[in-house]
């Protein structure tokens, strides 16, 4: 009688650690797919930028245009912006979006995604270190251009406005560039918190 009241304890006491095991390994699978939604969660902003940059090629291809014409500087110059615009966005979208995919999120996958979002920040470093220099380049030949191009008998409003332009071309490089070291910081450091959301979820 009494092996057989022991007998009931151990397999109640087998029955609740297995249900106890079972509670965890759902809470992990729970704690895990939480972690995983917020590393897409974290990335999706910047495949936002980088299709909303998309968006923004044709504006500045009829902007600068318009530009071109008015203050006279050649199709040179006019290509070279679009070839550094379109090569960056095309860049751009292949550091940021096409490296990473939702498979790269599965759970069997996150050491090499770690691996990835390591090789997105250095890429991004290179990409940045070449278009900066590149950009300011182009705005300096730019201002020359609209300077040495300017007629002869141009109005005094042509002249103003070639002037102002050139005063605002600096103001808004100078504005430009914090931008976009602003933007570039905060991309870096989103892919750094979802590489501690990884090594905290393999931990």
């Amino acid at each position: 009688m009494e092996n057989n009241n022991q007998n009931t304890e151990l397999e109640l006491m087998r029955s609740q650690m297995e249900d106890f095991k079972a509670q965890l390994d759902k809470q992990k699978i729970v704690n895990e797919k939480m972690i995983i939604g917020s590393m897409k969660k974290s990335m999706s902003w910047i495949k936002r930028f980088v299709y909303f940059e998309c968006c923004l090629v044709p504006i500045i291809a009829v902007s600068w245009f318009a530009i071109k014409e008015f203050a006279h500087l050649s199709w040179l110059n006019y290509a070279f912006l679009m070839t550094v615009v379109i090569v960056s966005v095309i860049a751009d979208y292949r550091i940021n979006v096409s490296a990473i995919s939702d498979a790269d999120y599965s759970r069997n996958n996150l050491l090499t995604t770690i691996k990835k979002l390591t090789r997105m920040k250095r890429l991004r470093s290179i990409d940045m270190m070449i278009e900066v220099p590149t950009l300011v380049l182009w705005l300096l030949w730019s201002g020359i251009e609209a300077w040495v191009y300017m007629p002869a008998d141009a109005p005094d409003f042509a002249r103003a406005a070639v002037y102002g332009g050139i005063v605002g071309g600096v103001i808004g490089a100078v504005c430009g560039l914090i931008f976009a070291f602003r933007i570039f910081l905060k991309m870096q450091r989103t892919n750094d918190e979802v590489i501690s959301q990884i090594n905290e979820l393999n931990a």
